[in-house]
């Protein structure tokens, strides 16, 4: 039964006639780079195990330094990520339908770098880290993906971090 804090409140089930869940949620998959390689009978694994989780704008997914274990991708609506500093916040970045996002949880037990927060309505298909880790022994293809892209995203956190804290100093 669902609570008023439970964030799967307000998902409105796959919609097309003649589809399963599983199937729209297959095709979502098939549309995200990191597992879009990934033969269909292996993604199919991925697409049963994901579940669908809704929020209202302005709500947060997970807030900075929260410990969390999952990792997600945005089917519809807008996703702000941000840094909160000790005086203010700077966005990091802005994440739309197809985009993933949050999967340094689904590699390691760490506290959340930034906090996300839904800017619209906002529908995820969202993965838990048990489950993608019994995934990545059986189908390691997909966890140097998810490295790859993470390395990339954390880099460009940090020249944003740091590009903002130079016109600090320049300005501030």
């Amino acid at each position: 039964m669902s609570s008023s804090t439970d964030p799967r409140r307000d998902c409105t089930p796959c919609t097309e006639r003649s589809r399963c869940e599983l199937e729209c949620n297959l095709d979502i998959l098939r549309g995200v780079p990191i597992f879009s390689g990934i033969p269909l009978e292996r993604l199919r694994i991925y697409a049963y195990v994901s579940g669908r989780v809704c929020y209202r704008a302005g709500e947060f997914l997970f807030r900075q330094g929260d410990s969390d274990d999952r990792g997600y991708i945005v089917i519809n609506g807008q996703v702000q990520v941000v840094r909160e500093l000790q005086d203010h916040s700077v966005l990091l970045n802005e994440f739309k339908p197809g985009d993933f996002f949050g999967g340094l949880a689904l590699l390691s037990d760490i506290k959340r770098l930034f906090s996300a927060r839904a800017v619209t309505y906002l529908e995820c298909l969202s993965l838990d880290r048990e489950s993608f880790r019994k995934l990545l022994v059986q189908f390691p293809e997909v966890g140097v993906k998810v490295l790859d892209m993470m390395i990339k995203r954390v880099v460009e956190m940090e020249e944003k971090l740091l590009s903002s804290q130079v016109q600090e100093c320049l300005y501030g």
